[in-house]
């Protein structure tokens, strides 16, 4: 009999985090509604906390910003990591399910990869298997507000900058939003915001929802004749509605999902007089300046990377044609139309150029702890079904004696993946640490002692580091900063003592 898949839905989701950093940083807080394609709820919401693993310290901005303090009773009482990890792994990979968030794409969908690779779950199927999909809300705003600005009022920053924050955007339009930077009030005020969007051009959320097929972004970006295209991003400056016209170098390396795109606001037949290795130089320079030609000497190689997997804002240039459009881009269409045939004409020499740029600024990622080292490689499909296997059964578990003594099992496995042996550790030790023998135990109280409290007792001249002595001079800076709120600041000093009590559990734990 054949099995029948649930109904498309989305899955609205946020997540509160340790920090802001995807690969270092751990989650707090998950919330997420699942909703039919009308944004109607179809189940319960879900809010699932979890405890701060010994081995990541949360940042005072992080707990300022969030007003959750480390030792709150919601973490003290979450999860482990562990559950968390598999919790949120499996409600995300239901079929047919379209993971939505705001900012999603750049920090939260990244934050759950890392999350499932720390924790030996497949960190990327649940985005395209069954159905799958994600999308970013975020990014549907930032092209609305181009293509279709009367759909919501657009505030403005206190220096009369536009600004697309969840929280103004909320303000602005009378949206649901009880408390910012709560995972399930943030959640809520995104179904809202989709709600409002679709409404105001239901023909527009398609099209930008259709991205998501990266087959569909693939034919447009790779037409045969080099035809230009409109890219909405938030890499672009706002000056110019965060938008610009490209086209397409297509596939230039092994990577299948990236495209490399030219920024035909500026002329490529000048770059022509410059050989790969000048190109290569250029290609970190600061942004594009108001004036290209007097500032020559200055500009940035104008290439921006697409990557078809992550649901690009991405039209054919009739886009254009909307009213007041190519106005709000503050662009010159005959000098797009003259650089769009430089581009075809000279696409052999520009491209050539391109791939000695790339290949001369591309390299090896440098050495990372192996909870940070997801991007270092696919972890192979025999290592995967270890995993795997070894997660179905531990899902059918009815003690902690039983689990730790499938801990133990898993600690006994032999990996192609040379990672894996000490992600496997580090997994087993922040989860189950009754699995540890003594001398997994001594390895993992020795990198904690070298992640968290480096160099001698008492140096705190590592502002910005994210260990004891870095986060005590990260307290000091942050009680001076007059941005934050004196009832934000006031969260700096319990979290003081919160840090030396965790300095004090960690000491004790490294001497045993």
């Amino acid at each position: 009999m054949p099995v029948t898949r649930p109904a498309p839905s989305f899955l609205f989701f946020d997540l509160e985090t340790t920090g802001a950093d995807p690969a270092f940083d751990r989650p707090l807080q998950f919330a997420a509604i699942r909703t039919d394609l009308a944004f109607e709820p179809i189940d319960k919401p879900v809010v699932w906390y979890a405890r701060p693993p010994t081995d990541c310290l949360p940042h005072p901005a992080a707990v300022m910003t969030t007003g959750m303090l480390p030792d709150a009773p919601e973490l003290e009482g979450g999860d482990s990591e562990a559950t968390l990890a598999n919790r949120v792994h499996r409600l995300v990979s239901q079929p047919n399910t379209c993971v939505v968030g705001f900012n999603n794409l750049r920090f939260d969908a990244p934050m759950l990869r890392f999350l499932f690779w720390r924790n030996l779950l497949d960190p990327y199927r649940h985005e395209w298997a069954d159905g799958n999909s994600r999308f970013d809300v975020l990014e549907a705003a930032r092209a609305y507000r181009l293509l279709a600005p009367g759909a919501l009022a657009w505030p403005t920053d206190n220096d009369g900058r536009p600004t697309l924050r969840l929280a103004e955007l909320s303000a602005a339009n009378g949206l649901t939003h009880e408390r910012a930077h709560d995972a399930l009030s943030d959640v809520e005020a995104t179904i809202d915001l989709a709600r409002h969007l679709h409404a105001a051009d239901p023909a527009l959320w398609e099209r930008l929802l259709a991205a998501r097929d990266k087959r569909q972004v693939a034919r447009l970006l790779d037409a045969a004749d080099h035809a230009p295209f409109l890219h909405v991003s938030s890499r672009l400056p706002a000056r110019v509605a965060s938008a610009s016209v490209f086209a397409s170098f297509g596939q230039v390396d092994d990577n299948r999902n990236r495209r490399e795109c030219w920024d035909l606001r500026f002329d490529p037949l000048p770059w022509l007089d410059l050989d790969a290795d000048a190109w290569a130089e250029r290609r970190f320079l600061k942004n594009p300046p108001e004036d290209a030609e007097r500032d020559w000497d200055d500009l940035r190689l104008p290439i921006k990377s697409i990557h078809l997997n992550r649901v690009p804002v991405v039209l054919p240039l009739d886009a254009l044609e909307r009213d007041g459009v190519a106005q709000r881009m503050v662009i010159d269409r005959e000098r797009i139309t003259l650089h769009a045939e430089h581009f075809r004409t000279r696409f052999a020499a520009l491209r050539e150029r391109l791939v000695g740029a790339l290949e001369r600024t591309e390299g090896d990622l440098p050495p990372q702890p192996v909870e940070q080292a997801l991007y270092a490689g696919f972890v192979p499909p025999g290592d995967r079904r270890l995993l795997d296997d070894w997660w179905a059964r531990a899902r059918s578990l009815a003690s902690r004696v039983e689990a730790i003594d499938h801990a133990r099992g898993l600690m006994t496995m032999r990996f192609a993946d040379d990672r894996l042996a000490e992600l496997v550790e580090g997994f087993v030790a922040r989860n189950l640490p009754e699995a540890l023998d003594a001398t997994a135990r001594r390895r993992w109280q020795a990198r904690l002692l070298e992640r968290l409290r480096p160099g001698e007792d008492g140096d705190d001249e590592s502002a910005g580091g994210r260990d004891f002595p870095g986060l005590r001079a990260e307290i000091v800076r942050l009680e001076r900063d007059e941005r934050w709120s004196g009832e934000q600041r006031a969260l700096l000093a319990p979290y003081r003592d919160w840090l030396a009590r965790r300095e004090r559990e960690v000491v004790s734990l490294a001497r045993g």
